[in-house]
């Protein structure tokens, strides 16, 4: 398969899932051939990866690995392409800036639409932290004819870069599930501030709730739907849900960063608490408190609970024994290692 076989069906609304999946794995090994740089999940102690002051960037490698989470890969291309489409609409007669944040060394989520466009059409801004990320792109774009287009690249940190000039549209995919140990909330506080007016960010949402479920009745559905070809099972049935812990929109990060606080209890900046109660509910023996991530990329372009990496759910072991009427404060830390913290509350 040549790229632009691999953009039909990724773009293709009716591809299978194996067809999708057979275009993400061709697109890596065609980019791992090319640069030298083989997926690897890297998960033996943050091997090669960069710790920064607001997260971890995964290594170059890891970030491969990323694309053949073929599912995650084709709605965040696909979204992408409709947001694009969008802004043409909203700004006719400019070329269209855009900053992909966090691209890794494939630009695997611009890569593969570049060519559907003049090269007139759009400027293209590349960036990431690790600098052989930035030398894969560059080689990638001179292996695939892909120079003449406006492309600039930039070996930065998301979280504290600052463009030149206001973007149309910004592309920062920067996470692991749950919004856990990636900077993607200080990437879009960051970010986000520098669009123009009409400008979108990719992605427009990230929603974490906790909710009660038995975990493994749910995985066990799933997997049946995959094997016969039906739609996903409609989870929030089967759920006891309790709060919404997290809501990470382009509108609210920056004014969520500016209230947030340091923990009394571990000095940790935080942002605004939420306090919950375990509700009463039937056989609690086998329902685990868990986190599940919901993910809008762009309008009707989404990622739901199962269908990536990086909307698994989480377990939540500080909630191990459920009883009901007992409450948790529950907070989303900042800093090197962000995450969410859960502490009983007395009474």
């Amino acid at each position: 398969m040549n790229i632009a076989s691999i953009s039909h069906v990724i773009l293709d609304e009716t591809s299978s899932p194996e067809a999708l999946q057979d275009a993400l794995f061709a697109l890596v090994q065609m980019c791992s051939d090319i640069t030298g740089i083989l997926p690897d999940p890297s998960f033996d102690a943050w091997a090669k990866d960069t710790l920064l002051d607001s997260g971890v960037a995964i290594n170059p490698n890891a970030a491969a690995h990323c694309a053949i989470d073929y599912q995650r890969s084709a709605v965040f291309i696909r979204g992408i392409n409709a947001a694009i489409e969008a802004l043409r609409s909203r700004f006719p007669s400019i070329p269209l800036e855009i900053l992909y944040a966090g691209c890794g060394p494939f630009a695997t989520l611009l890569l593969p639409l570049l060519s559907k466009f003049s090269s007139g059409e759009i400027n293209l801004n590349l960036l990431d932290i690790h600098q052989r990320s930035i030398d894969s792109v560059e080689l990638l774009l001179t292996h695939f004819g892909l120079n003449a287009y406006n492309v600039r690249t930039f070996k930065d940190d998301a979280c504290r870069y600052k463009h030149d000039r206001k973007v149309h549209m910004v592309v920062a995919e920067t996470m692991q599930k749950s919004l856990e140990q990636e900077p993607q909330f200080a990437v879009t506080a960051n970010l986000a501030p520098q669009l123009c007016p009409g400008g979108i960010f990719i992605p427009q949402r990230i929603e974490v709730a906790l909710c009660l479920a038995d975990l493994e009745y749910e995985k066990e559905l799933f997997k049946q739907s995959l094997q016969v070809d039906t739609s996903v099972p409609d989870f929030d049935s089967l759920r006891h849900p309790i709060a919404t812990v997290c809501t990470l929109t382009p509108e609210n990060a920056t004014a969520q960063i500016a209230k947030a606080r340091h923990s009394a209890h571990n000095g940790i900046l935080e942002l605004q608490p939420t306090t919950v109660t375990i509700p009463t509910a039937a056989d609690t023996g086998r329902l685990n408190a868990a986190l599940f991530t919901r993910i809008t990329v762009f309008e009707s372009y989404r990622l739901a609970d199962y269908e990536s990496e990086i909307t698994l759910p989480l377990k939540c072991h500080e909630i191990a024994t459920l009883t009901a009427g007992a409450r948790y404060r529950i907070s989303y830390q900042l800093g090197s290692y962000p995450r969410f913290n859960v502490k009983q509350l007395d009474g």
